[in-house]
């Protein structure tokens, strides 16, 4: 009789145990193993298998090798990118000469390089004359497809001034359209039993949080489970409101817009994401595996901000060549939009809390004209593109972004949403589903949050904005500290008014949050009657 061995393959991360001692690993001579596998035998339902066993982690070898495959590809484009990097200084430069942006002259295109084929003689041949009905059906069908695309050039035309005029008039100008409200119907609400007025005791005056110790680890979906976390399950596409015990919406499931071309926005998005980690590493300043207070993966951040040391509102220091990864970013379309769809979503859900950025903001850009803007179709001050691999934020709370605020995220990559990547808001006992392309808005400020990792060999980057609650702080005590402020008897008074009594202005700022039933209301006092759906 013959019996038949079925080959099994197992990675193990720890050396054999002592159920392998079925056949013992071979070595040398001098007592070093022979070789990491070993050849063993189990009988599964009365059959017998053929195991190898070896104690290399698998783990280790799909992320070497990802290393890897960032390494070539950067090496790939080193060429073609180093011309594409250049400082802020470059960024307005003037338009290129006439001569050197020419179209090749007629007689010029005839030649060809010496390397090139000459092009073949056509085959004289006698056509045959087309019938009346196929010449007027062609002819027909020609019209058609002029048609269409002059339709689509007017159309992109008319994007393109809108672009402009809004670029000019800057992210305060904004509006919202009817059209707007309309095109996005939510589902139906998340409703969880959480006051959001308990949700944290706010330093100072309502600014800022309460300062976090951060974990500086990942938290799986097993641990929020044994932390009662509700699974909210979720397309990516359709929005959600979650919905506090009071009616307020305090977190804002975006969702995607309603646009076919929505997917190739978000590939390139991540494609520019990844060619900036891996200039990164050309440059020399990243290198994966160590891990940064947020995670281990690559991110570059700027913009305008207040906290963690400085004494005034400023833009946020960068080394030159993170200032030249950052720029890049902020110039690419498809980074803009994603960054334009962000805002657009808190003055749809939020639109008290977007009137409140807009008013501040503005006068604080005005009043500071050294403060660069990001964006011009965003409210947001700041951002911070998380650049992957692997982009999984570790737990923690951004407690110096504004205590009251949204936070807009959009997750982009090739992972399984079903099984990692999740965003996890530990005070309201969420762990929600965050698919790639799709956008959420937390108050990051005052919940604790993170992401579950995702699958070994999956991708994930993010891109998020927010703004620091320093910058609100310092407007609100006309233009200067709290400490500056504080230095006279007049500014004290002024100061002790503005405050009111301990607790009072957050309660003030827990009336920015809109209610599900006074969305449209809260819209139309903001954006004006033409906005109310």
């Amino acid at each position: 009789m013959v019996t038949v061995m079925h080959s099994l393959a197992v990675f193990e991360s720890g050396p054999p145990g002592p159920s392998h001692s079925a056949s013992a690993a071979r070595k040398t001579r001098s007592g070093a193993q022979f070789s990491p596998y070993e050849l063993d035998s189990v009988k599964i339902n009365g059959q017998d298998f053929g195991v190898i066993r070896t104690s290399i982690s698998l783990d280790s070898l799909l992320r070497e090798a990802m290393i890897a495959a960032d390494e070539r590809a950067a090496a790939f484009e080193s060429q073609s990118e180093e011309d594409e990097w250049v400082d802020e200084e470059d960024v307005d430069s003037k338009p290129p000469s006439p001569l050197s942006s020419a179209p090749p002259s007629p007689a010029s295109s005839t030649h060809s390089s010496p390397l090139s084929s000459p092009p073949s003689s056509p085959t004289p041949t006698r056509a045959a004359s087309p019938s009346p009905a196929v010449e007027s059906a062609g002819s027909s069908l020609q019209s058609v497809g002029i048609e269409k695309q002059r339709r689509k050039k007017a159309a992109a035309d008319r994007r393109r001034v809108r672009r402009q005029q809004g670029a000019a008039a800057g992210p305060y100008a904004r509006g919202l359209s009817k059209r707007s409200v309309q095109a996005y119907r939510e589902q139906s609400p998340h409703r969880i039993q959480v006051d959001a007025a308990r949700l944290t005791t706010p330093t100072g005056s309502a600014w800022i949080g309460r300062r976090s110790s951060p974990a500086r680890r990942v938290i799986t979906l097993p641990e929020l489970d044994e932390l009662d976390c509700e699974l909210v399950e979720w397309n990516g596409k359709d929005p959600k409101l979650i919905v506090d015990r009071e009616g307020r919406v305090i977190a804002i499931l975006l969702g995607q817009p309603d646009d076919p071309d929505w997917s190739t926005v978000i590939k390139e998005a991540c494609k520019a994401l990844a060619s900036a980690r891996r200039a990164a590493v050309r440059l020399g300043v990243w290198r994966p595996g160590p891990a940064h207070r947020r995670g281990r993966h690559f991110q570059v951040g700027g913009g305008a901000s207040l906290g963690g040391g400085q004494r005034r509102p400023g833009n946020l220091r960068q080394t030159r060549p993170m200032r030249r990864l950052f720029l890049k970013l902020l110039r690419n379309s498809y980074i803009r939009r994603i960054a334009g769809f962000q805002s657009a979503g808190l003055a749809l859900y939020a639109p008290k809390l977007y009137r409140y950025y807009r008013d501040v903001l503005k006068g604080l850009f005005q009043h500071h004209p050294d403060l660069v803007h990001l964006f011009t179709n965003s409210i947001f001050p700041a951002a911070t593109f998380n650049c992957g691999p692997d982009a999984i934020s570790f737990d923690h709370c951004d407690f110096l972004n504004l205590v009251h605020g949204l936070c807009p995220v959009t997750s982009g990559g090739k992972f399984n949403h079903k099984l990692g990547g999740h965003i996890y808001l530990k005070q309201l006992r969420l762990v929600i589903e965050f698919p790639s392309g799709a956008s959420v808005a937390i108050p990051s400020g005052c919940v604790d949050h993170g992401n579950t990792p995702i699958q070994p060999g999956e991708t994930r980057h993010s891109i998020t904005q927010y703004a620091a609650g320093g910058l609100f702080r310092w407007a609100a005590y006309g233009y200067q500290s709290a400490k500056a402020l504080a230095e006279t008897e007049e500014g004290r008074a002024a100061k002790a008014a503005f405050d009111g009594e301990p607790g009072a202005r957050w309660e003030w700022a827990m009336g920015l949050f809109s209610k599900v039933d006074e969305l449209g209301a809260d819209r139309a006092s903001v954006f004006g009657e033409s906005s109310h759906g």
